[in-house]
């Protein structure tokens, strides 16, 4: 099977990396990684229109997922789905999600409450794998020393693009005058209004947060990482309201492949 994953941002790619290791070991699929990081809309629609692929992997609910999804699908090429059937309240992603999802041929889904949510919707071919991301914490070689000797919290803080809510003033009240270290903010509408910060690689980053005194913000990294890491955190505002901690227990990407070779759609 040629299968092309397509990664949107760091955020997509810390639960797409091991179920592309994985499926690079195996001789049955030839993978090809596409990244759009920082593209438009248009920009992922036009790279997804010159590959040669007979399936296209996709996670989450960004415009540039939905750009890479939406060609995808008018070439007729079948779209894995990672995280279908997640809620969130606070953002207009809640909408690229359900639009992925209706392209979509095959859909891997994180909980119950989303399986039960897609199929309710009528789709099929719906599966219940968990979070891939808790399979790389498990098994990747990622984790280091404390990487900085003062105590720090870590601020992953967006717009919430739904009404284009920024509240900064509730984010340095969670802060209190600690050391903080920001991430850079997703490039949606608003976060030109947040402070830039650092950016990071996927295991540098979980270094960074298995470390800290706290997680403050409204990143979806709280939900689906920090639980795992046992890490305290601190939600502002609506951005990720009605979103489920996903499951896992380090073997979501072995079933994500078992479906893909076995699978009828």
């Amino acid at each position: 099977m040629r299968i092309c994953v397509v990664t949107g941002s760091r955020a997509d790619w810390a639960l797409l990396e091991w179920p592309v290791k994985l499926m690079k070991a195996d001789p049955f699929f030839k993978v090809e990684v596409l990244r759009v990081w920082n593209h438009s809309l248009s920009e992922a629609f036009l790279a997804v229109e010159r590959i040669e692929a007979d399936m296209v992997m996709v996670l989450g609910d960004r415009f540039e997922i939905l750009g890479a999804a939406t060609a995808a699908h008018l070439r007729r090429i079948p779209i894995a789905h990672i995280g279908g059937g997640d809620v969130t309240e606070g953002s207009y992603d809640d909408a690229m999600r359900d639009a992925i999802s209706r392209m979509s041929s095959i859909h891997f889904v994180t909980s119950t409450s989303a399986m039960a949510r897609l199929t309710d919707l009528g789709y099929r071919n719906v599966h219940l794998v968990g979070s891939p991301g808790i399979d790389f914490i498990r098994h990747a070689d990622w984790f280091k020393g404390r990487p900085i000797t003062e105590p720090y919290v870590v601020v992953s803080y967006h717009a919430e693009t739904i009404d284009g809510t920024v509240d900064l003033d509730a984010v340095h009240k969670a802060i209190n005058g600690r050391e903080a270290v920001w991430i850079t903010p997703n490039p949606d509408h608003g976060s030109d209004r947040i402070p830039k910060g650092n950016t990071f690689e996927h295991g540098e980053f979980l270094n960074l947060i298995k470390h800290c005194e706290e997680f403050i913000g409204n990143s979806s990294s709280m939900l689906y990482e920090a639980p795992e890491l046992g890490v305290k955190t601190r939600m502002i505002g609506k951005r990720q309201r009605g979103r489920t901690i996903p499951m896992g227990d380090g073997h979501a990407s072995e079933r994500i492949i078992k479906v893909l070779k076995y699978a009828s759609y």
